[in-house]
């Protein structure tokens, strides 16, 4: 799958560059001292580049192509570090990221963690997540490459829109069962954190999804989300996964669900 053109497509955005991202783009390579990696300098071209991955109603903070690459501050020791006893407290500390092969590219609304793709010399490199803001270590991987994460990022937008879908538990998902799930309906990358996985599942044309997380501990149970394009295709992908993993009481995310959900909902009670 070219996982930048399916993003564009689900987001029904226009694939027009942007000459200032480009010559920004060019002034970064030459920075870096090699081209950057296609899938980056692919989409960071676009005109629309960071506004599809930080729509209004999306409060992170997707890096502009002008702020690619620049140096960045972080306080020493971070949180999960051992203090030297005569340190009173944490001291502010320049970092460049570019030095580290380190591309830097969003923050959480709320600071929890930040992603940089991990400049590995490949065309499409791995996205890391930090929990301790921009600095030298502590990173983790996150996704397999940089066109899956804008890929999973508009797939997820649908999800995070709450009014619009279900949700339920499921209790000891096991590797058979995913795999089943895979043969039901079609697989979509996988982004982890050391402490969850996230999986998805789709539908044809991507109109029905499944976003299952783990658990953070041994033993608890599995969330799962689920969304589509229209209440029979709602209905429909519950009846596929149900018979697969031991859902627990499917209901709606939020407490004003769409007329799609709030419609579901009344068929499969009837």
């Amino acid at each position: 799958m070219d996982y930048l053109a399916a993003a564009l497509a689900l987001a029904d955005a226009r694939a027009e560059r942007s000459d200032r991202a480009v010559a920004r783009l060019d002034e970064l390579a030459a920075q870096h001292g090699r081209a950057l990696p296609r899938s980056v300098r692919d989409w960071y071209s676009l005109a629309a580049a960071t506004t599809i991955l930080e729509p209004a109603h999306h409060a992170d903070h997707v890096y502009p192509v002008e702020s690619l690459g620049r140096p960045e501050t972080f306080y020493w020791p971070t949180d999960d570090e051992e203090w030297p006893e005569d340190l009173e407290e944490q001291e502010e500390r320049e970092f460049a990221p570019l030095a580290h092969d380190l591309l830097p590219f969003l923050q959480e609304n709320q600071g929890v963690y930040c992603l940089a793709v991990q400049l590995d010399g490949s065309d499409d490199p791995p996205v890391l997540l930090s929990w301790d803001g921009v600095q030298p270590g502590g990173w983790l991987p996150h996704a397999d490459t940089f066109a899956q994460w804008v890929y999973t990022r508009v797939w997820d937008f649908a999800l995070l829109r709450g009014s619009g879908m279900l949700a339920a538990t499921a209790t000891q998902v096991t590797a058979v069962e995913l795999e089943t799930l895979g043969r039901r309906l079609e697989t979509r990358p996988v982004t982890r954190t050391d402490r969850e996985e996230q999986r998805r599942f789709a539908g044809p044309g991507d109109e029905q999804r499944l976003l299952l997380l783990s658990p953070w501990a041994d033993g608890g149970d599995w969330s799962a989300y689920l969304w589509a394009s229209t209440a029979d295709l709602l209905v429909d992908l519950v009846d596929t996964v149900r018979p697969v993993l031991a859902l627990g009481e499917v209901r709606a995310a939020s407490h004003e669900p769409s007329g799609t959900v709030r419609q579901a909902l009344e068929r499969m009670r009837a």
